[in-house]
């Protein structure tokens, strides 16, 4: 457990800013209620965001890699921030998230730089006119914890009716789904194939059909430039699933890595 992560051991407080960009409330991170998804999805997501699957170097890489505003190089992605927050995709909570954060960053005019990036592609031109901006780990882990996390947690229960009474693994490797490839499907078929396999094995309070569902994402991907890390963190996200009926018994565990 990384103790420097809000909320998972850290005794330490900070502060939930207002639309307005005034200091709503500060919020010590020991009465942060229990997540809907189990901790170890959190942290895959993490993993996965800013460190290629590895969570424990979660920050290091953050620090070294993510702390200023990157392009991952694919037209479907925009200017992205923080633990993967991408300025293309997330116009519509920009300012309550992160205007108060930004613009105390020493960096000029940091969030209306930045929010002029909001529901636009990004660019290599676009990473270096906004290179001056660096986000501290501490800024990037709040606003994932308290703001985004949350918001995908909501999008994965509409997206899979019914997966909130599955185990928390399940519920969770689907949100790092969400988390990664959003909840649209139109004009993408392998991709509506495959979330429908899924919504038929949550309705079946099928935990192995949810594992098989993810990793029938994987065709979804093929061509991407970015495929290999993304079939990788479909396989993780599939192995948390099965670790539910691992740990309940239902079924022995393999030995499996991700290669």
């Amino acid at each position: 457990m990384d103790p420097s992560f809000p909320g998972f051991g850290a005794t330490r407080a900070f502060t939930v800013w207002a639309a307005s960009g005034l200091p709503l409330r500060h919020v010590d991170c020991d009465t942060l209620g229990p997540m809907d998804i189990s901790q170890d999805a959190v942290e895959l997501i993490i993993a996965w965001e800013v460190a290629g699957g590895d969570y424990p170097a979660a920050r290091r890489q953050y620090e070294a890699r993510y702390h200023r505003p990157s392009w991952p190089g694919n037209e479907a992605s925009g200017l992205t921030i923080g633990i993967g927050y991408d300025l293309r995709h997330q116009g519509a909570h920009f300012e309550g998230d992160w205007k108060a954060r930004l613009r105390a960053l020493p960096a000029r005019n940091a969030y209306e730089r930045l929010a002029a990036w909001i529901n636009r592609g990004g660019s290599t031109a676009a990473e270096r006119n906004t290179s001056d901006i660096s986000i501290p780990w501490e800024d990037a882990i709040s606003v994932y914890r308290v703001r985004t996390l949350p918001r995908y947690i909501q999008m994965t229960r509409e997206a899979f009716p019914g997966v909130d009474t599955m185990h928390p693994h399940v519920f969770g490797a689907l949100t790092s789904l969400i988390y990664n490839c959003g909840p649209g499907t139109k004009n993408k078929p392998a991709k509506q194939r495959a979330y429908a396999a899924i919504r038929e094995a949550v309705d079946r309070q099928d935990v192995p059909g949810v594992a098989a569902g993810i990793r029938e994402v994987k065709k979804h991907h093929a061509g991407h430039p970015l495929e290999r890390g993304l079939n990788r963190r479909r396989e993780s996200e599939a192995n948390l699933v099965m670790r539910a009926a691992y740990e309940a018994g239902a079924i022995a565990q393999p030995n499996v890595s991700v290669g």
